[in-house]
């Protein structure tokens, strides 16, 4: 067996902040293109449509997706699975549920 040199290896801990980031990160990105064209009709237009469909999209990716991955898989892909729902528990804490759709 091969050993790799100590400046070769990441940090401890590293591995999972990435993980947990990178989902955190798509749910983010996610929310942003699917919530943008729904605020712009609302808000710029004035038009009232509904952002039910939107707000159980996100819902069924962060917990549905991120719970089946949490649930089901190892190492990487869990973590990845906990950073969907921390992505989803942020932006509605952070945007007071406008961003997930759920004060809109």
């Amino acid at each position: 067996m091969v050993r790799t040199g100590e400046k070769r290896r990441p940090p401890l801990g590293m591995r999972e902040i990435t993980a947990v980031g990178s989902g955190l990160s798509t749910f983010i990105l996610v929310d942003g293109v699917m919530m943008y064209s729904a605020f712009e009709m609302n808000i710029m237009h004035g038009k009232n449509f509904s952002l039910l469909s939107q707000a159980l999209a996100l819902l069924l990716l962060a917990f549905g997706l991120g719970g089946f991955l949490a649930w089901k898989m190892t190492g990487f892909m869990r973590l990845y699975g906990v950073g969907l729902m921390c992505g989803w528990t942020f932006l509605t804490l952070f945007s007071l549920g406008f961003c997930t759709g759920l004060n809109a």
